[in-house]
């Protein structure tokens, strides 16, 4: 919602037409104020959220995997049913799909920003900007492949909408 403000609140030199990506981009350039409160404020405790979660899961994996003899025998199987969720490799899934998905994109602007040159290649700008926007598809793709929850929930809400007499056999049989 931040990065979307500056064009909402009438500040109308903050954004420029991209022909190229057919995108309105905030121009960064005329707000640094802006920009440099508007990092450490969003992306900053982000990325140091994913960081330490993600070294957490993975150091205690690692840990498991190589010293398992002397732990309490509660603690290791609280611990491996714990790990052994499909949720934490999902999300860390969904994750690198959205860097991966937005990593060009960040790539190529960053450049043309540092260089001072725009970079003349044909769809280009438009390729890397809707590869990146679309993220969002890719998630539901990752949903449905790697979420048993997920496609329980969906099937149960296909159902709802089809016949309802189905939907409450379905809810019944899946435990909801």
């Amino acid at each position: 919602m931040m990065l979307c403000c500056p064009p909402l609140l009438g500040f109308n030199n903050s954004s420029h037409w991209d022909g190229e990506a057919y995108v309105c981009w905030l121009d960064w350039g005329s707000m640094i104020a802006y920009a440099i409160t508007l990092v450490p404020m969003v992306l900053g405790p982000t990325l140091i959220t994913l960081f330490y979660t993600y070294g957490y899961i993975f150091n205690t994996m690692r840990r498991l995997k190589t010293c398992v003899v002397g732990q309490d025998k509660e603690f290791v199987t609280a611990l491996t049913s714990n790990l052994a969720n499909p949720d934490h490799a999902m999300s860390f899934v969904l994750v690198v799909a959205f860097w991966l998905s937005w990593g060009p994109c960040v790539g190529v602007r960053t450049y043309e920003y540092l260089s001072g040159t725009h970079i003349e290649v044909r769809f280009l700008h438009f390729a890397v900007f809707w590869l990146g926007a679309m993220n969002s598809c890719w998630k539901s793709v990752i949903y449905v492949a790697m979420s048993p929850k997920f496609r329980r929930g969906l099937k149960l809400f296909c159902l709802s909408l089809c016949c309802q007499r189905k939907a409450r056999n379905a809810e019944l049989i899946l435990d909801y």
